[in-house]
């Protein structure tokens, strides 16, 4: 890839609601949403049912809310898919589904329907399969220093030519306090390409420094 990646798309999903290049802001309280995430969710933001959300663990919800408010169906053509990456970057990780799980296991019950999502990389394989993305998929476990390495590793696969567009994504999921962080919840997914693609761009993607996805979700909120 001779280009600059250029960011084609944009989803934000957090505890006020969500937001994207593709989803007017819209608080969770607009739709009837009590919590965050819940498994009516999808359908009271998007007006769809979808038969497969409510299965999902609270960040692959959240991922999966910020992916549709990027419109990543829309942007991507059928053709790209092949040789579209996943990279996704976090700092809790599974750790609310891992505390549930042994949770379970303490009073001598397996959660089944947990257990794949004590793996931080469990909501890469949801995105690739929601979207029937086929290129590498790579899950980043980082410090809070280390915010927007998932950008820069996206940028890498783009230049080398292992991708032809990247989903570049960030999501922390907290249900309570720990270690001083939480609750919580953020989701950004963006979608990265050569604006040779023939999408509209959004431009390109912003100077590294601080934290480049809250820095995105502040500008898309503003």
């Amino acid at each position: 890839m001779n280009d600059a990646p250029m960011l084609l798309g944009l989803g934000v999903v957090d505890d006020i609601g969500v937001v994207g290049s593709a989803k007017p802001a819209t608080r969770w309280q607009d739709v009837g949403v009590t919590q965050a995430c819940m498994g009516r969710s999808y359908s009271a933001l998007f007006g769809r049912r979808d038969a497969t959300y409510r299965r999902l663990d609270r960040p692959s919800r959240a991922l999966v809310l910020a992916a549709e408010a990027a419109d990543v169906d829309g942007l991507l053509p059928r053709e790209a898919r092949d040789d579209t990456a996943i990279v996704l970057e976090t700092v809790c990780g599974s750790f609310d589904s891992d505390r549930r799980f042994l949770d379970s296991l303490a009073r001598g019950v397996v959660e089944g329907a947990v257990f794949p999502y004590t793996l931080p990389s469990a909501s890469l394989g949801e995105l690739a399969q929601r979207y029937r993305l086929r290129g590498p998929c790579v899950c980043l476990s980082i410090e809070p220093s280390q915010a927007g390495e998932s950008l820069r590793e996206a940028r890498r696969l783009l230049e080398d030519g292992e991708a032809r567009c990247v989903l570049a994504a960030r999501v922390e999921s907290l249900a309570e306090t720990w270690a001083g962080r939480g609750p919580l919840l953020l989701a950004v997914v963006a979608v990265l390409g050569p604006a040779t693609l023939g999408r509209p761009t959004l431009g390109p993607w912003p100077a590294d420094g601080g934290d480049p996805f809250e820095t995105l979700a502040r500008a898309l909120r503003a």
